[in-house]
């Protein structure tokens, strides 16, 4: 039985006739995949109640064509609907779809996709918000703002902005002091410039720093930097890339089902998928077991 799909591609993501352009080429593509595929541009801001309109009336996933900042949005109405979701990688970073196993070329992916079958994936949750990548308090969403920032007033690309934000947010050093409560454990204060909660646990060594082994071990990944130190902070970042977190000493990391963070502040700054955003402490984090349905051949990375 031939496949239905429907993908959504980022409306704002570039001109009108790149869009079309877009839009062709990944309709022929799932042609040639043998799959019955619409190809719509979507403005990001529909494209929650464009999901639930296509999936009430009939089909048998939804493919998002975009970066982390979108899968994050689609994948909150994917939970909430029960709907399918696939991903075609089509971002900057795309750390979702590489975990997923989604080949970065589009004809790959679209292989991929065809014939992918659907798989239950673990989300993780802060606050009522759905996050399938990691939430981060600290450096991260302060980088982001000033990337943002610098691309807006340069008319720069994510890629050349991030080193002028990384030396911009070196140079004054968020630290956040914060109580943190792990599984219903003890309450902890820690005084951080970077907390890191991660969907899943991910791998501590070398050139698999950054990935994860599982998205569906039902657990979240929490990391917290234990230095103030802005050369400390990237003399850790190094040892852990060359050595492994656990050579890394100012890395607390924890496997968690659950976490509740709370500060003196009424709200922090945090990033989503990469997105960031402001949220009213204290915030619940928990990790939402096969909540997620995706097109992915392996939701198991330990033998890769």
């Amino acid at each position: 039985m031939t496949r239905r799909y429907h993908v959504f591609v980022n409306a704002d993501a570039g001109s009108v006739t790149e869009t079309e352009q877009q839009t062709k080429e990944i309709t022929d593509r799932f042609r040639e995949a043998a799959v019955d595929a619409t190809v719509t541009a979507v403005d990001p801001e529909l494209l929650a109640d464009a999901m639930r309109d296509v999936w009430e009336s009939g089909t048998d996933a939804i493919v998002i064509a975009g970066g982390d900042g979108t899968v994050n949005c689609a994948a909150g109405v994917a939970v909430e609907v029960g709907m399918v979701l696939g991903v075609l990688p089509m971002g900057t970073f795309n750390h979702f779809a590489k975990d997923l196993g989604v080949p970065q070329d589009l004809a790959a992916a679209v292989e991929y996709l065809a014939d992918a079958p659907v798989e239950a994936i673990d989300v993780g949750e802060v606050n009522g918000t759905v996050f399938v990548n990691n939430a981060s308090i600290g450096v991260y969403p302060k980088m982001v703002g000033l990337r943002d920032a610098i691309r807006e007033r340069h008319g720069w690309g994510k890629v050349r902005a991030v080193p002028v934000a990384v030396i911009g947010t070196l140079r004054r050093l968020p630290t956040h002091r914060l109580r943190l409560t792990i599984d219903d454990n003890a309450t902890v204060t820690v005084a951080t410039p970077f907390l890191f909660v991660g969907n899943g646990l991910f791998d501590q060594h070398g050139e698999r720093l950054g990935k994860r082994t599982s998205l569906a071990d039902h657990r979240l990944g929490v990391y917290v930097i234990a230095t103030n130190s802005r050369l400390r902070l990237i003399a850790n970042a190094i040892t852990a890339r060359v050595r492994g977190i656990d050579a890394a000493g100012a890395t607390d990391r924890r496997a968690a089902e659950g976490l509740v963070v709370d500060s003196d502040d009424g709200a922090v700054e945090i990033a989503l998928d990469g997105e960031p955003t402001e949220l009213r402490v204290p915030l619940h984090f928990r990790s939402r077991a096969g909540a997620l349905r995706v097109l992915a051949t392996s939701t198991d990375r330990n033998g890769d």
